[in-house]
């Protein structure tokens, strides 16, 4: 049985709620990533249901809420979808729906970087969002998705338990930096790719308390190696601000095999993350 709650408030306590939401959001990001600002109609689209993963479901007050994902959900960037219906099936769209994740450890809780959902119709939504690192057994109710309605002033909260389990290939990592204290950069890259060159992408959030404010003003400069051989590849480009918080840059595997991505930051010409940054690639 899924877990969730309900959180029912009038008047100023919705101010608390709001401040409360608010704490866990960064600025949003869009489906396109190459693209600074705006939608364009590809965004719209809505997704087959058989090309999604299920995470969880859960009925409450008259209303189905299902949780569905690009793909298993692990410690990394994910789209996620809600799909809400009413108990005959009808689809229900709710401009005033928002919803963001939560890690509970506890005593502890914290958020993750996260994009306001955009409606799609149809009762869908969609909005992508970090895990920073998996659910920990034994240790509180592990990542929610909250997602809060309001009608006449009263707001609703549901809150649904989404398993996250620990990723085979690491995706999103933190580092100490120069200016920015503690980041979180995701690689949207695939853990596998065939031979020969590719766009990649990047998410850079700032950890500002419960904030995950984006960080438009670096460079990613990318290097290749192949461990097996020591040897790398040419026609690496740095990734670059697309606006929202990402990056894109080109990477070339010249073979197959085993590869790393080393990722450095430089800002304001000096590197400026203090920890390694590097990421698996299998070439095929």
């Amino acid at each position: 049985m899924n877990l969730y709650s309900r959180v029912r408030t009038v008047g100023g306590v919705i101010l608390l709620l709001l401040a409360f939401s608010v704490a866990f959001s960064t600025s949003s990001c869009t489906a396109d990533h190459s693209k600074k600002n705006g939608k364009n109609a590809t965004d719209f689209i809505l997704p087959k249901e058989s090309d999604l993963v299920r995470v969880a479901d859960t009925v409450w007050d008259f209303t189905n809420y299902t949780i569905y994902a690009d793909a298993k959900l692990n410690n990394k960037y994910h789209t996620i979808y809600l799909r809400l219906r009413d108990t005959s099936g009808n689809p229900i769209n709710d401009k005033s729906l928002d919803f963001y994740p939560e890690m509970s450890m506890g005593r502890m809780k914290h958020g993750g970087p996260f994009e306001h959902p955009v409606a799609l119709g149809e009762g869908w939504y969609r909005g992508p969002m970090v895990f920073i690192m998996a659910d920990i057994p034994q240790m509180g109710k592990g990542w929610q998705l909250h997602t809060i309605r309001s009608h006449n002033r009263i707001k609703d909260t549901v809150a649904i338990k989404i398993p996250v389990t620990a990723a085979a290939t690491m995706r999103t990592m933190s580092s100490g930096t120069r200016d920015d204290s503690r980041i979180f950069i995701s690689c949207l890259l695939p853990d596998s790719v065939k031979q020969g060159k590719h766009p990649i992408r990047f998410l850079m959030n700032k950890m500002d308390g419960h904030h995950f404010p984006v960080l438009d003003h670096y460079v990613i400069k990318l290097k290749t190696n192949r461990p097996t051989t020591e040897t790398g590849s040419s026609e690496n480009f740095a990734a670059e601000s697309t606006g929202n918080g990402y990056y894109e840059g080109t990477v070339n595997f010249s073979m197959p095999g085993r590869w790393e991505v080393i990722v450095e930051l430089w800002k304001e010409g000096k590197k400026s993350n203090q920890d390694d940054i590097k990421y698996l690639v299998q070439v095929t």
